[in-house]
């Protein structure tokens, strides 16, 4: 009988760590599945922008871009309170590589996320602005001989 005991609880303990372990595993996974889905929030429709040298995108009017998209944040005036400037700069140390900047300006008082990406890439950046401010921020770096560049930006809310 003490040994039926002893190997109960042997096999209870080791089956409150196995439950444990699975707990916390399940509770990771979650965790990493709730990231992801949070990053698919609402935002606006993109706004399609380039570098002088770059034409306009083609227009699709088959486009599916069409969608439920928020409202993008505007001026009382009714201009966008968010506008998004290229720029091509020649790095210091190695004049072969240049960095593309973009700047953000938000001519509103209020604060706004914006994600700024290559045109249809995954590659982005997200600017937070607070009221009437403006940054500066790298979106990507390029060889000497890619100095124009097309981009998109959203707003995300």
């Amino acid at each position: 009988m003490t040994c039926g005991r002893w190997s109960n609880s042997i096999s209870f303990a080791g089956e409150a760590i196995i439950l444990t372990v699975i707990i916390i595993v399940v509770s990771l996974f979650a965790m990493q599945a709730q990231a992801q889905v949070s990053g698919f929030g609402r935002s606006s429709a993109p706004v399609v922008g380039a570098t002088r040298g770059v034409p306009p995108p083609p227009s699709n009017s088959f486009s599916t871009i069409k969608g439920n998209f928020a409202p993008m944040h505007k001026t009382p005036s009714g201009e966008l309170c968010i506008a998004v400037h290229p720029s091509v700069a020649r790095q210091a140390v190695n004049s072969n590589i240049v960095n593309h900047v973009v700047l953000v300006t938000n001519v509103c008082g209020v604060s706004i996320k914006v994600q700024v990406c290559y045109y249809q890439s995954t590659s982005c950046i997200t600017v937070a602005l607070n009221g009437y401010q403006k940054i500066s921020r790298t979106l990507g770096v390029s060889p000497a001989s890619m100095t124009d560049f097309r981009y998109e930006y959203r707003e995300l809310l």
